[in-house]
């Protein structure tokens, strides 16, 4: 496990509430979501047939109770997906991808920071989506963020500081 954490101790008058934070880190990803008339980036992997019906705050509601993750994967997570962007500047976000990547870059800020992990195929039921679909969007995001995802205590709480305002509703 990392130094990396959202407040110091439980009893931090800073510590922010699962419920904001996943309301603060779905207005991040609704941020995210591009919607263009032609999409740059295609990959079958990450594109669902259609729209998923649950909304990116339950999803990871949903994420957040099953995954038993510990709230840093979640910030971790938004990182990853940054990064992804800004080294490959034709990807887009959209609503037909915004779930399978997000369930992809929370899988990778598990098996990074915490201790405890589950295998793939419960993530993946997790996810709402196949085994198979897992495996391969984990290995396409890996060569998308360049295998950078270690995350350095400094640009955590950069990142932290500079969407505060999200998590503080």
């Amino acid at each position: 496990m990392s130094k990396i954490s959202l407040y110091k101790s439980e009893d931090d008058p800073n510590r922010i509430l699962d419920n904001n934070l996943l309301k603060g880190i779905s207005y991040i990803l609704e941020e995210f979501i591009d919607e263009p008339k032609v999409l740059k980036f295609q990959n079958p992997l990450f594109d669902s047939e259609c729209i998923p019906s649950v909304t990116l705050e339950n999803y990871l509601i949903r994420i957040k109770r099953c995954a038993k993750c510990s709230e840093e994967c979640f910030i971790i997570a938004i990182i990853y997906l940054e990064r992804i962007q800004e080294l490959n500047q034709e990807l887009q976000f959209n609503r037909q991808n915004i779930h399978r990547f997000f369930i992809i870059a929370i899988v990778l800020a598990i098996k990074f920071h915490d201790d405890d992990i589950f295998m793939n195929e419960y993530y993946a039921r997790v996810g709402g989506i196949s085994l198979q679909d897992l495996n391969g969007m984990e290995k396409c995001f890996l060569n998308l963020l360049n295998f950078q995802f270690y995350v350095y205590e400094e640009t955590y709480y950069q990142y932290l500081n500079r969407k505060k305002i999200n998590f503080r509703k």
